[in-house]
Formats: structure tokens, sequence, C-alpha cells
């Protein structure tokens, strides 16, 4: 029984943890390309606005038909000053590269390095051979003479649609570590083929990048920094990959991605490799590793080993047991004694007063059988379970129906505790005579929950941060959208993840630049561009997960700023195209907006907060959500002031 046991669990944990590590390769397989998606869309803006300036295909082409190296020189200078406005705006976005090459990959001017031209880049940079002679645009990792990114080259034309070279807009790797390390909060690094390179240090303006031969595989380097130092020195990479050299070899050999599992000092660690593909080619040059420790994968180890335990020590008592039995024929009482022990257990009469307790139901809820018994079973009962969910239970039991139900319960310290409960009818002698309820402590898993719904609301948070808003902001529009969502006539259970998802409803503005977001004056029409593609980013941050919390928030992401009247953005909906969510969101977010200090406006007063909605009702905002606002006001006053800014 024990090897059978133990041969189920070993199977289970091996899938528990294989699911785990192809999580992780799939979370960063999305990560990068959620940020290669995010830099060709960037690249693109920056290629569209260079090609919209006619004299810069002008002043290339003069370039490229001209022999005369003065002329050309005065025309490298000419473009230089053209775009020397523009270069910094580019480099807020993380721009690393803008240059201008020829048809012969001879380079013509580079922007952030304008003082060294006309190198030849045939047998360096193949993305620029492969645009050449295509004419199209090439994209993707590649490598340079000292450092890798994320290239865009692009095809360049004069007015007659006759070729006259590409344009460079390429991103440092280094962003992607940067958002993965501190947004993420996961350690990356990118592993480069050695025959990239030909140099172990290059300069740059913003920092110096060292490269050494790579802990996890000797044909690869890695890029050594401060930062990556701070996080995770070499040493400790080679001692989380300590005797998995060989596996990461042979997988490396395969080129595809893929997971191992580390343990180092008592804990377990997962090494995802996602495989970067050569812009050309498409052959595998580098890879993006994550180090991540993973909690599931140790509460599923520690986990099996507790079942394994505690089936070796349950046959141990199953096997003295039957002994006893078959010995002396005792009776049963040390099993109900162990059973007491170690199960959450209890029965009522028929009007819920405790008629037992078991030893395990006295040690999670602190008290003594003696002070249970006899009591009503509500002496446990949290403030925080909702009415109903006990108004469900009774009617069902009252039907002689087993019921299961996740129930907060009160400790005698005052302190909580969550189980599962099983609920049942008891009978005796055929008559129903009272229930029976076993319940399996589930505090840990409640916990966890807790804690992912304050991580959410902590995203939200940080998009208003940056924005210089206070975190009571979003927590005040949370409070209203549940608020006004259930006086719309939302179930309890979608009001809530309503008032969970509309933190969310800012978090695209982490993409805005400072200057704009904190931008003390009014926004020009370019800014106001620019400031509005926060809906859109917020929603293609959430749209990732299929989790409905997160799905709920993407949606308010994208429309809290629709209008009614179907002027508003990013996709001008009207009236009911709006979704609810979006709809409820818009009059939390503005009246809590108008009604506090912002960097560009001080706060509005109530009544002219007031005359607002009333002047945008079928306007900006759905008129029967502002009808329920003001029949409802009190109720939007009190959560202001219960959550006012210190």
């Amino acid at each position: 029984m024990n090897l059978f046991v133990y041969f189920v669990t070993q199977t289970n944990v091996k899938q528990r943890i294989d699911s785990s590590m192809k999580n992780h390769i799939n979370k960063l397989q999305t990560h990068y390309e959620i940020f290669i998606s995010n830099q060709i869309k960037d690249a693109d803006n920056i290629h569209n606005v260079t090609v919209k300036f006619d004299n810069i295909t002008e002043i290339l082409d003069k370039a490229w038909h001209t022999r005369n190296k003065e002329y050309r020189d005065k025309l490298r200078t000419e473009l230089y000053k053209f775009l020397e406005s523009k270069y910094p705006l580019f480099k807020e976005k993380g721009v690393l590269q803008y240059q201008f090459v020829f048809p012969d990959n001879h380079v013509f001017l580079r922007m952030h390095k304008p003082d060294k031209y006309g190198d030849d880049l045939s047998d360096i940079r193949l993305d620029f051979v492969k645009a050449n002679n295509t004419q199209t645009i090439v994209r993707g990792f590649s490598k340079g003479r000292t450092a890798h990114g994320l290239r865009n080259v692009y095809p360049l034309f004069n007015s007659k649609k006759e070729h006259i070279g590409v344009m460079e807009v390429s991103f440092p790797s280094e962003i992607l570590q940067k958002n993965l390390n501190e947004i993420s909060k996961i350690h990356s690094h990118f592993l480069v083929k050695k025959d990239i390179f030909d140099v172990k240090q290059w300069k740059r303006n913003d920092m110096i990048l060292k490269y050494q031969t790579s802990p996890e595989h000797k044909d690869y380097l890695l890029t050594i920094s401060k930062e990556h130092n701070k996080l995770m020195p070499v040493p400790n990479l080679k001692k989380r990959i300590k005797n998995l050299e060989k596996k990461i070899d042979a997988n490396i050999k395969n080129g595809g991605k893929f997971a191992l599992l580390s343990e180092l000092n008592g804990k377990n660690y997962v090494i995802a490799f996602y495989p970067i593909k050569n812009a050309v080619n498409n052959n595998t040059v580098a890879y993006l590793v994550s180090y991540e420790e993973d909690l599931f994968i140790n509460r599923t180890i520690s986990d099996s080993l507790l079942i394994n335990l505690i089936s070796f020590i349950l046959l141990s008592i199953l096997t003295y047991f039957i002994y006893i039995i078959i010995n002396h024929k005792n009776n049963l009482e040390s099993i109900v004694k162990s059973y007491d022990k170690n199960v959450i257990f209890s029965t009522t009469d028929l009007r819920g007063i405790i008629t037992h307790v078991s030893d395990a139901f006295c040690n999670i809820s602190g008290y003594t059988s003696e002070e249970l018994i006899g009591k009503n079973h509500n002496i446990v009962r949290h403030p925080d379970m909702p009415k109903e969910a006990f108004k469900y239970l009774w009617e069902e039991l009252k039907k002689e129906r087993s019921v299961r139900l996740e129930v907060k319960n009160k400790k005698k310290n005052g302190d909580y505790y969550w189980v599962e409960a099983e609920f049942e009818p008891e009978y005796k002698n055929g008559e129903h005579i009272g229930y029976s309820a076993v319940r399996q402590d589930i505090t840990h898993m409640k916990d966890i929950e807790a804690i992912q719904k304050e991580i959410i609301f902590t995203m939200g948070s940080i998009g208003e941060s940056r924005s210089k808003e206070t975190g009571n902001h979003v927590r005040r529009v949370a409070e209203y959208s549940k608020t006004l969502a259930l006086l719309y006539g939302m179930s309890e259970e979608e009001a809530e993840m309503l008032r969970q998802a509309s933190p969310m409803h800012d978090i695209g503005k982490v993409a805005i630049p400072d200057s704009i977001l904190n931008k003390p004056g009014p926004l020009t029409p370019a800014e106001i561009q620019i400031m509005q593609t926060h809906s859109i980013k917020g929603h293609e941050m959430l749209k990732v997960s299929n989790r409905p919390l997160l799905n709920a928030a993407s949606i308010v992401a994208l429309e809290h700023h629709e209008k009614w009247n179907g002027k508003g953005y990013p996709n001008r909906k009207k009236g009911e195209q709006i979704h609810i969510y979006g709809r409820i969101t818009a009059i939390a977010d503005v009246f809590d907006a108008l009604g506090s200090d912002r960097c560009y406006k001080e706060a509005w007063a109530d009544e002219k907060i007031f005359n607002l909605f009333r002047k945008e009702r079928g306007e900006q905002f759905d008129p029967e959500l502002v009808d329920i606002f003001f029949a409802n006001i009190n109720e939007f006053l009190k959560i202001r002031e219960r959550f006012k800014d210190s």
C-alpha cells in the first residue's frame, strides 16, 4: 500500500512540477512577445514620423548619388541638425540606435554616434544586407560588433520610388531585462553565442557592457552589469545550475525552449530558457533566461513528503489496530480518538445547538469543548460572512440536503480561520435528529487569494502613483464602482469583481512619459493623443490572461473613457455599445478626479461637480446611471469621507 501511495504521489508531483515549469516558460515567452510587440509599435511610429519628412529622403537620395565627399559631409550635417531635436524623444522610448545606411551597406549617419560613419557593415549586420537586397522590412534580434539588440530595419525610397538605403530603429535588450526585474520581479539575463562578438567590453554613453563566458553554457556569453551583479552574482548562478550542465547542453543543442528545476538551500528554483531567433536566418543565436523561486513546487514537494509520511503513519496505525483486533478483540476507541484529534468535526441538534465537537475543532477555534457544547453554532460565526450564505445553508439543510460551503469563522481570541465545510443531516434509527459537519482548514489558501487581490490593487495604484495621485483615488473608485453596480442591479459576486478590477483602469499610464503625465499646464494636441493611448496600452497589458478578474480589468482599462454620445476614445463607442463596466467606472473615476487636487488643477466644489454630471447626463455618461448616482448621492459622499486623502 505504501509503495502504491508513493507511486501515485510521485506521479502527481511530477505532473504538477512539469505543469508549473511549462507555466514559467509560457510566462517568459509572453513577457518577451509583449515586449517585442510594444517595441515594434514604437519603431513603426518612429519610422512613420521619419518618412513623413520629405527632406530626409531627399537628403539621403542626394548623398547616395553624389561622389563628392565634401558635399556628402554637408548633407550628413544637414540631416543630423534636422533630427537633433527629435532624437531625444525617440531615446525616451528606449531607442538605442537610430541610423541611416546606403544600399551598399555603408553607414551615412548614426544619430547615436554622429562622428562615426562611412564604415561597411556588410559582414557585420546581415539584417542591413537582407533589407537592402530584398527592400523589405527586417526585424528581430540581431548582433552588432559589440552589442545585441532588438532591431527594426526599414527600406527607404525617394520620390521616384527608387531604393536609396535603409533606416534602423533598435532597442537594447537590457530594457526587457529591466522590465522583468523591476515590474514582474523576475530575474533574467541574455545568453548570446560567442561568435556574435569579438570584444569582451563595450562602452556606451549610459553604461559599460561587459561579457564573460556564461556559467550556463561554455559556448555563450553573459552580459555583466552592476545591476545584474546586485540581483544575481555569477557565483550564485553557478550554485543554482550545479549538476544541471549536461541537461542544459542537451536542450540547447535541440534549440527549443525548456525549463529545469534547481534546488538550493532547501528552496526550489525554475530556470526557464526561451530561444531568441536571428532576424535574418531564424537560427537560435541567444537565450532569454529567467530564475524564479517556485513556491508552488516547494509546497508540492513538501506536501508529497507529508502525504507519504501520513500514508506511512496511517498504514502503521492500521496495522497496529488490525493486530489489536485480531489478538485482543478490542474496540476501536483509539481510532475514534485519532479522528477526533485530526478532523475538524461537529454535530448540532435541529436548532443549531452544538452537541459534539472534536479536539481538532477546539484547537483551531481556541474554545474548549465545555465552552462550545450547548451553545448555538453562531458562536464561531465571523462578521465578514454574508447573512445570505447562512440563509442558503439552513434552507438546504432543512430540505435534508448536503451542503458544501467555504466559511470564514472567528476564533475565541478574535482572529479568523477559513474552512471548507461539508454539512449533512444526521439520523438516528431513521429519525432526523440534527446535523454534522466535517471541515478542512483552507486558511492558507484564502490568505494567498487575498494577497493576489492586493497585488492587483497595487498594480492599479502604480498607474496612479506615476501621475502623482494618491492610492486612495483607486480605493475610492473601487468602492464607488461596486456601490453603483449593486444599485444598478448587478449581483454581489459581479459587483465585487468590478470593485477589484476598477483600480486597474489607468494601468496603461505606466507606458506614458512622465513629461506628459505630470505636465502642470495644458497638453498639446500631440501630447493628448499620446495620453489617450493609455487605455489601449492598459487593455493590451491585461488581455493576455483568461482569468475573469483580469478580463474585467482589461474591459475597464479600454472603455472607461468612452462617452455615451460616441465622442469618447479609443473606439468612439456609443450608448450601450460601451460595456457596463466601462460606464460605471467612468462615473466613479470622473466623480473622484474632479473632487481631488491634481498637478494640473485644484479640486472642484461639490455643486460644480453635480452641475457637470447633470449637464453630461446622456452626453458623456449613461443617463440611467447618473439618475441612480444622484438618487443615492449620500452613499457616495460617505465613501469619499471614509477614504479621504490624509
